[in-house]
């Protein structure tokens, strides 16, 4: 048994076996993931808006298997004025036109600054498949 630096509690001491290697560590596995965890938190709110999306979409795009071209969030929509693409709102959102999970790229050209009550009611849906779920009265924004 060993004790924790961090959280003070005696462990076996396989839970102070860290990385690859198996190395000795003085803290235990659930602090060193607590840790772990704490650091990405606070490095990726240090980050910049435009540079933390842009790692976030990239990853994502990754997932996706799709295209990838970097862009400025800001930029997209101060071009746009800060309005919703789909209605007169105030835009705090992007949408992808097609959507990713339908091979949809993350470029420029398939983004578009949208509002959250309309981004989030599109959701991965074409533009064609949204305005059906509209129906004869106008749409619910």
């Amino acid at each position: 048994m060993k004790v924790c630096r961090h959280c003070g509690r005696a462990r076996s001491a396989e839970s102070f076996l860290a990385g690859k290697a198996k190395r000795v560590s003085s803290t235990c596995s659930p602090c060193r993931r607590k840790l772990a965890a704490d650091h990405r938190r606070k490095y990726y709110a240090s980050l910049p808006p435009d540079k933390r999306h842009e790692l976030t979409h990239r990853k994502r795009a990754k997932a996706y298997g799709v295209a990838h071209v970097p862009y400025s969030r800001t930029d997209i929509l101060a071009r746009w004025r800060y309005t919703c693409a789909y209605c007169p709102g105030v835009a705090t959102h992007l949408d992808h036109v097609t959507p990713l999970s339908r091979g949809g790229e993350d470029v420029e050209a398939n983004i578009v600054p949208a509002c959250a009550p309309c981004n989030l009611s599109k959701g991965a849906k074409t533009l064609a498949e949204w305005s059906e779920t509209f129906g004869p009265e106008d749409p619910p924004f």
